[in-house]
């Protein structure tokens, strides 16, 4: 007789640690999402004025010199520049939510996106922490590189499996 439990059968056709990789991509994916439309909601609304208002009620120092950096570049921020940011958000949130419903069920496609998409930005990663290295961004170059390995790994296992079936 078949086992009805679905959280007993997932846990046994699909291994841990793609199902742990498929949950952050979904997570970034949907916080990537979130900052896509909370940036869609600046459009028309005085970026200033807002940033000022959170500043104030976090009783920060709108003196402070970061502070009037921040100021700074937010008064060079048109609805133009909100619009691209809001798109580059959703296509990198839809790319993230596709890699990981691809991981969840277990699709070689979304493994091999998930590979190339990570490795992208991990010269990037080394560059920041050239420049300054934080235990942020050291964690987030881990992270990266041991989910690469981990799926380059998967795929070479099925890869080899495959070819011995044959």
């Amino acid at each position: 007789m078949k086992n009805k439990d679905p959280i007993r059968r997932m846990s046994e056709s699909r291994p841990l640690g793609l199902f742990f990789i498929s949950l952050f991509k979904l997570g970034k994916g949907v916080l990537v999402l979130a900052l896509g439309i909370g940036v869609l909601k600046l459009i028309n609304k005085d970026v200033d004025g807002i940033f000022l208002a959170l500043i104030s009620k976090l009783h920060i120092d709108a003196e402070h010199r970061f502070i009037q950096r921040v100021l700074a570049h937010l008064s060079l921020i048109d609805n133009h520049t909100l619009e691209a940011i809001a798109t580059i958000s959703f296509i990198f949130a839809s790319l993230l939510l596709l890699e990981g419903f691809g991981l969840i069920f277990q699709k070689l496609w979304a493994e091999y996106l998930t590979v190339a998409e990570t490795a992208i930005f991990i010269p990037f990663e080394i560059y920041e922490i050239i420049r300054r290295a934080t235990v942020t961004r050291i964690s987030i170059l881990t992270i990266n590189i041991a989910i690469v390995m981990y799926l380059l790994l998967a795929i070479l296992r099925k890869s080899l499996a495959r070819n011995a079936i044959r």
